[in-house]
């Protein structure tokens, strides 16, 4: 077959073997998301050991007990400041946040930076970490 004759899907060889590459790159650079989806979910029981280490002495455990920071029990798809437990900042309360894994990650990481004027103190320091406890949080019903 020459380069002007067309295989049994109308295609040219010389278009066979390119769409052949494409689809083999392209089923290549899903395999890589994927993969990097899989790491970037977190896991939710070493999320725990960093949400027991981190931010149990503040925002408590189940959401009965008084605590300085409001409960985390329900976080994912609430507003920020509205937790009836625990104290809020005027910061948190009029900046518009509703909590999601994207709001959390970049909170988590820099907290006054992302709501000045903020009352917590202190971020997560490690992305991992940050994965880790957004995971777990999520788990928080």
């Amino acid at each position: 077959m020459n380069s002007k004759q067309h295989d049994r899907n109308g295609l040219r060889p010389d278009h066979t073997r390119a769409v052949r590459r494409s689809v083999a790159t392209c089923g290549l650079a899903l395999m890589g998301l994927l993969s990097v989806a899989a790491l970037a979910a977190g896991d939710a029981a070493a999320g725990k050991r960093v949400y027991d280490t981190r931010c149990l002495g503040c925002h408590g455990g189940d959401g009965t007990a008084p605590t300085l920071g409001p409960s985390l029990v329900g976080i994912i798809g609430r507003k920020a400041g509205t937790e009836q437990t625990g104290v809020h900042s005027r910061a948190m309360v009029d900046s518009d946040i509703t909590w999601n894994a994207s709001s959390l990650r970049k909170f988590l990481a820099a907290p006054t930076k992302q709501v000045p004027g903020t009352i917590m103190p202190t971020g997560v320091p490690s992305a991992q970490e940050i994965d880790d406890l957004v995971a777990y949080l999520e788990t928080l019903r």
